[in-house]
């Protein structure tokens, strides 16, 4: 009980990670992965990208930690890269409060199929007009026999 009181154990929370573009992506246009860090104490952080399993070192930046309102912190790293169909991408954190393997998550190119819904909606709009202009003008010229 002694030993406790004078020795507190160390307040520890546990990172929680997101992974997103900064921008919209599209194929071959340089683009930049954010991975969010948050929710951590005590600061010492490490943060890793891999691209396709393979670990990558340039083009990647850390923040400053930032203190939250809580007390704990959270923090930035960001991966600039150029998206190609297929490319997986990760972003690694270690900290101590991690028992194990490290907090991993990731991130797939999708390719954005184009939707076919507008264009449907389109061309029956169309047909509705042009058929509603083919029944105003029967109606009229049938209309004008009458007179």
């Amino acid at each position: 009980m002694k030993k406790a009181v004078h020795n507190p154990t160390e307040k520890i929370d546990p990172p929680l990670t997101s992974i997103y573009p900064k921008d919209v992506v599209d194929l071959d246009v340089e683009n930049t992965l954010i991975c969010h860090v948050t929710g951590f104490f005590p600061p010492p952080v490490n943060v890793s990208w891999t691209k396709n399993n393979e670990i990558v070192t340039e083009d990647m930046s850390l923040s400053q930690y930032r203190l939250k309102s809580d007390g704990t912190f959270n923090i930035f790293s960001t991966l600039k890269f150029t998206p190609a169909e297929g490319d997986i991408y990760s972003c690694t954190v270690y900290h101590k409060s991690i028992q194990g393997q490290p907090l991993t998550k990731t991130w797939d190119v999708e390719v954005a199929l184009p939707s076919v819904g507008p264009a449907v909606f389109c061309g029956i709009g169309l047909f509705l007009g042009l058929l509603g202009v083919a029944a105003g003008t029967f109606f009229l010229v049938k209309g004008n026999k009458c007179n």
